[in-house]
């Protein structure tokens, strides 16, 4: 049941991506700026890791645990985003 669940959310998050990217890509036609896969994967990572955060009411040990990455690097990673931090 829960490998059902997980492969129907995956599917959905793909046309979701992709969709996006077709808009994307039909507005800057040719002239899409450099850097587009960094750009992409940063803003992905810090909502998937901004999310769980929020899940976890800022679990750390439970984040990374659900993230499937060490706490060590998932404090690295916050730090880098800005995550969790006082502005």
């Amino acid at each position: 049941m829960q490998k059902d669940i997980a492969e129907n959310l995956q599917e959905g998050f793909s046309e979701v991506i992709e969709r996006y990217l077709e808009k994307y890509f039909s507005i800057y036609n040719e002239n899409v700026p450099g850097g587009f896969h960094g750009r992409i994967i940063n803003e992905v990572e810090r909502n998937v890791l901004s999310v769980t955060l929020k899940h976890t009411n800022m679990n750390q040990i439970k984040a990374a645990k659900i993230l499937g990455i060490n706490r060590n690097t998932l404090r690295k990673k916050m730090s880098l985003y800005e995550i969790g931090e006082d502005k």
